[in-house]
């Protein structure tokens, strides 16, 4: 039989575990065979395909620079006049002969340099794409990594208090023997087992859904093993303020669609000058049978005869494109104002539940646990009480590992639009 002193001690030691507050459980620092979220990343930037196609597609941009710029290809002709036979002369005839001639076609009014600038607009267009596609895989690696972290935590959590509600559930059915509990509390206890028992199956699911999604991003079998996820240090959030003129000048879709503008502003000026004519160049050598050679040079214009539906369609067209390419900024800038907000405001709000889980709902679960157990040792509270109050801990104790994840994945699409936080002023809080 249990003594009430014997019998507090055992629920002491069965709800110890419950009464931990969310930073006292996580790994001892520096655990062997951990997974950190720098290797994460540092595999993700250096294999993952869609990171290493946007980097081809900026290098293949970098070559089209010279081509833009570079002379059309000169042309060679070779000809003759008089007899049948090909190349045969007809002696003595002035106007029979063999000929070689070359033409170089030279564009004016400085094109070449304009195609050579709008070549580099595209460039920095494809290093902004770059960058954006860098920033947004990298952030889903980082979201994937914290759903492993929080998986694995709430696993964690999950088995340890399974093991000690096993313990629960052995001491009152050891009291309903003696006749000190009723067949409910037995009863009571084991359904609570088994909930956790499915409850760890699901997560164990979730948990192998979210590796196979790290491995993924990281270029590897979605199979692969992984090592535990190492401790999520929480870092500090910056204040709106001070991330909305980062974002401004670093996020990438804004670089991009500002170079879309001025790639479309050097287009205009491209399509005025096609009114001015390119000049051809060319020489002629000419070879007569028992005459003297000839040579000759020759001069080519091109006229623009036909502006009203070729030129002037071109530069009505750029200005069109100009303008949609504006108002692409403009909605960019609205958008990124928009998604700033939303995920600033999703990490303040988990930010304030870490802070009252820590300092007000499990300090206050842990004292209403303490006092069940205590009612319950000395026969004034039910084993439902007990129990009720053990389960209540385990929610919050994984909710609150929830609440971390999603404050770091929010901080992570923050990095997405304004680059290393750790960059950015931080305002204590």
């Amino acid at each position: 039989m249990f003594t009430k002193p014997v019998l507090f001690l055992l629920l002491a030691a069965a709800v110890a575990s419950a009464q931990q507050v969310p930073t006292s459980m996580r790994a001892p620092a520096g655990s062997p065979e951990v997974l950190t979220l720098d290797e994460v990343i540092r595999q993700v930037q250096s294999t993952h395909p869609a990171i290493s196609s946007a980097q081809k597609l900026v290098e293949a941009q970098r070559r089209r620079v010279t081509q833009a710029g570079a002379l059309p290809d000169p042309t060679l002709s070779v000809s003759y006049m008089g007899d049948a036979i090909p190349f045969k002369t007809q002696g003595m005839d002035p106007s029979s002969y063999r000929g070689i001639s070359a033409m170089q076609m030279i564009p004016l009014g400085g094109k070449r340099e304009l195609r050579r600038e709008m070549a580099r607009k595209g460039v920095t267009v494809s290093e902004a794409d770059q960058l954006a596609i860098t920033r947004q895989i990298t952030a889903k690696a980082r979201a994937a990594f914290y759903d492993y972290f929080y998986y694995s935590k709430a696993m964690e959590i999950t088995n340890s208090n399974k093991a000690r509600l096993e313990q629960l559930a052995d001491i009152s059915e050891a009291r309903y023997k003696v006749g000190k509990a009723m067949q409910s509390d037995v009863l009571r206890a084991h359904v609570e087992v088994s909930m956790l028992l499915q409850r760890s199956v699901v997560l164990q699911q979730q948990r192998e859904t979210a590796a196979a999604r790290l491995n993924t991003l990281m270029g590897r079998d979605a199979e692969s093993p992984l090592p535990p996820a190492a401790n999520v240090k929480k870092d500090a959030l910056p204040s709106f303020t001070s991330l909305a003129p980062v974002a401004e000048t670093n996020d990438p879709m804004l670089q991009k669609e500002q170079s879309m503008v001025e790639r479309n502003k050097v287009a205009i000026t491209m399509a005025r000058k096609e009114y001015v004519p390119d000049l051809s160049v060319g020489y002629m050598y000419q070879q007569r049978s028992g005459m003297p050679d000839m040579h000759g040079m020759q001069f080519q214009v091109n006229l623009p005869v036909f502006y009203k539906t070729k030129q002037r369609e071109a530069v009505e067209q750029a200005k069109i494109e100009l303008s949609a390419s504006e108002q692409n900024l403009a909605s960019r800038k609205l958008e990124l104002a928009y998604e700033l907000k939303q995920m600033h405001a999703m990490a303040a709000n988990a930010d304030k539940m870490l802070d009252l889980y820590d300092k007000a709902i499990i300090p206050q679960a842990e004292l209403a646990l303490q006092s069940a157990q205590s009612s319950y040792s000395v026969g004034t509270a039910d084993f439902l009480t007990v129990v009720t109050n053990f389960s209540t801990i385990h929610g919050y104790q994984i909710d609150y590992y929830r609440q971390l994840a999603d404050y770091e994945t929010a901080l992570a699409r923050i990095e997405a639009l304004t680059g290393d936080l750790n960059q950015v002023g931080k305002e204590a809080k």
